[in-house]
Order: structure tokens, then sequence, then C-alpha cells
């Protein structure tokens, strides 16, 4: 057997292959070590519903590569058993506390990492805001208005590890309309009188630098409505209905004015105290309702318009009064009309029916002689027809008459 003599050359090359391509002790294989890379201190503070990046990383005993892929990474976050796996991971805390968050590992195909790093999170208890309150619960008397912000810590006294968040009175802040001071939670506030129930936000800092806040809501006055028909032919009755009210307290106190206008011509208000109401012209509206108490005075408006029908007037040229229920009267199809009257002539010119009613399919002709009730015979019959919408509209014959007027067959 011969044996080949490395040159020294030739031994430092392949010393650097071992080098750069260890022989790879993978995690799961031996024995090793994980902890929390990040967060990097044992203790964190933070907030309600701030996300926290957590991330781990590994250590074999031999110091040799540690191959995260190996391995599957499982993070207890402490908060109603809830889990998450991976190198990396964030969890946010819904409500403040402290909580112990672990850190599991275990090779996927070995045994589990020889520790469970663990890591304490502390996270900004909200305080009480009982004591936060005006001095008038209803901005409708014109007054400046007072608001006084007031706060009690309230510790966490669930496990050993308790505390308690403090909250300097300097961070102490209101948010709202009409605001001309604000200072240490006082705040002297001049609301407007016609936007309703206004919500004035106090809000406040701890030590974690967490905001806490609450809202307190004024009471002006406030109305919803609801408007029913939203549609059909004019005459259009509509019923308007406070479906709920509020000023404070006193609701039976509200006053109101309920309002419409055509949205081609705002000009026009159509204005009454009474729920219900006739849009006589045909075209879209918009409704609305004025409520009133004391100062106070708000305009609430429908989202949805009212459409009432423009006028129309169809008249048929064929009728089978035979009885089969199918097409038995001669009657025309109308719409939002104010004037109506019609005639049927026979050929000679003599009168066989009239009516005003175009609406009413048993009002129309059923085919018989309208002095003595006798079935007129099958033939060619001639009408005139008058009629005028209620948006002034004028239905003519060709010769510009006022009237309209055609043939018309009865068969049998």
């Amino acid at each position: 057997m011969k044996y080949r003599l490395l040159s020294q050359k030739g031994r430092m090359a392949a010393l650097l292959v071992l080098f750069v391509f260890p022989l790879a002790l993978r995690a799961q294989e031996g024995s090793y070590t994980v902890r929390i890379k990040q967060p990097a201190a044992d203790t964190v503070k933070s907030c309600p519903g701030k996300s926290i990046v957590f991330i781990a990383e590994g250590q074999n005993a031999d110091f040799s590569s540690f191959d995260p892929n190996q391995v599957t990474f499982t993070w207890d976050f402490g908060y109603q058993g809830r889990i998450a796996t991976g190198q990396t991971t964030t969890f946010s805390y819904p409500e403040g506390g402290h909580y112990v968050v672990r850190l599991y590992v275990t090779g996927k195909n070995g045994p589990a990492a020889k520790n469970i790093p663990l890591l304490h999170v502390y996270i900004g208890m909200r305080p009480s805001f009982s004591g936060t309150r005006a001095d008038q619960t209803s901005i409708c008397s014109g007054n400046e208005i007072g608001l006084t912000g007031f706060v009690t810590s309230i510790p966490w006294t669930k496990d050993s590890f308790q505390f308690e968040n403090t909250h300097p009175q300097s961070d102490f802040t209101w948010d709202g309309i009409g605001i001309l001071s604000d200072r240490n939670g006082i705040a002297r506030i001049k609301p407007p009188l016609n936007k309703g129930n206004l919500n004035y936000i106090f809000r406040v800092a701890d030590n974690f630098g967490c905001f806490h806040d609450t809202t307190l809501t004024l009471y002006g006055v406030y109305a919803s409505f609801t408007v029913d028909p939203k549609s059909g032919e004019a005459p259009l009755e509509v019923n308007m209905k406070i479906d709920s009210s509020a000023n404070g307290g006193s609701e039976t106190a509200i006053t109101y004015q309920y309002e419409f206008y055509e949205n081609t011509d705002t000009s026009k208000l159509l204005t009454t105290t009474e729920s219900k109401f006739s849009l006589e012209r045909p075209g879209e509206y918009t409704s609305r309702v004025v409520a009133t108490y004391l100062q106070c005075r708000n305009v609430f408006t429908a989202e949805q318009y009212i459409r009432v029908d423009s006028s129309l007037l169809e008249i048929p040229n064929v009728f089978t009064p035979n009885g089969d229920g199918v097409n038995d009267y001669f009657q025309v199809k109308a719409l939002s009309l104010k004037l109506f009257s019609g005639k049927i002539l026979n050929r000679w010119g003599r009168v066989v029916f009239e009516w005003t009613d175009p609406k009413v399919l048993e009002k129309g002709w059923n085919g018989q002689y309208q002095n003595d009730g006798q079935p007129a015979p099958t033939g060619t019959y001639y009408y005139i027809i008058s009629a005028t919408g209620y948006d002034d509209k004028v239905y003519k014959g060709k010769s510009n008459d006022k009237v309209y007027y055609g043939f018309l067959t009865l068969i049998r």
C-alpha cells in the first residue's frame, strides 16, 4: 500500500475546507440550548393592543452551527392558551396585566432543547374613569360646561408579580368640539347647539407610555326617523315616524318639524308639523326632520329619496268582455292623474259608457250599454278621454285638442 504525503500547502487547503464546510451536527441530533433573542431583556413593558416581536435563536453544545430548520419553535404567551409557532412571531395583549412567555423548542427528529426560556411581560393596566363627569348632561341650555377628568389606578393582583401603573395628571387631556380651555383634566367647553349629541374623549397616559381613554356623551337633541312609503304615484301620502330621540332625559319636550324639497328645485321648501304629508307633484324629494329642544336645533336628513311617479296614460285598442277573467274590461293604465274623464261612443256617435275613475278596473267599460246593461255587439268603437297629470301634463290628441281620442275594438 502506498501513502501519498501532502505538502504543507495541501494540508492547509484541507483544513480550510473543513473549517468552511464543517461536519454539521444538526440541532435535533444532539444537545442544544435556545434563548429569546428579542425582546433582549428578561422583562418587557408594553401597552394593550401593541404588537411585540419575539425572535428565538439556538446554540449546539459543541458550538457547531444550529440549524433552525430542524426544530419547531413554540411560543406560549401566557394569555388564554394562545400559542404560535416559528422562530419569529408577533403577539399583542388585548388587556393589561402580567404574563409569562415561554419558548418550547423540539427537534423534528430528535430531542427537545435543554432549557425553556421565559420572559415576563407587563402590559399597562386600564384605570377606572368613574370620577369623570360634566357639570351638565345637556348642552341645550347654551351655557358653558365644565368637564372634570379623574382616574383611579387599578393594581394587578392576579399573581405574585403585582404592579400598579401611575398616571401623571399633567398628561390628562380632553378632546372634542368647542373646548375653550384644558389643563390637568379640567376643561371648559362651549358646545355648538346644532350638532345633536356630542362625544368628548378624556385621555390619560401611564408610566408605561400607554394611553387610555373614555368617552363622555353630552346630550344635544337627537332624532332618527323613517319615511313610508318611499315611492308611489301622486298624490303620495307619506308618514314620518320618529324612531328614537334623546336630549338628556325629557324626550317628550322635543318638538318636530317635517320638511320636504324636490331635488331639482331646492328653493321650494314644504313644511308641516304633522307626521303625515301629501306630496302632489311628481319628482324626487328629500325629507328631513328638524328637532328642537330649548336652544338646540338639529336637522336630520333621510338618506333615501322619496320618488313620486310622473303622470302616465296608456290606452289599449282591444278588449274581450267574454267573462273569462282576461281582458274583460276596457281600462286605461294611469299614474299620477289629477283629472280624468272618458267616454265610449258607437259608430253612430251615441255614448254607450262614461267613467271618471282610471284606477279601479271594475269601473272601466265591461262591454255593456251603460243605460240598460245589455251587451254591446262586437265591433269598432270610439273613445274620447280628457286627462291632466299632477305634473300639469295635458294629454292631447293629434289635433292638439285638450282631449285624447282613438278607436278600440270589442271582440266577444
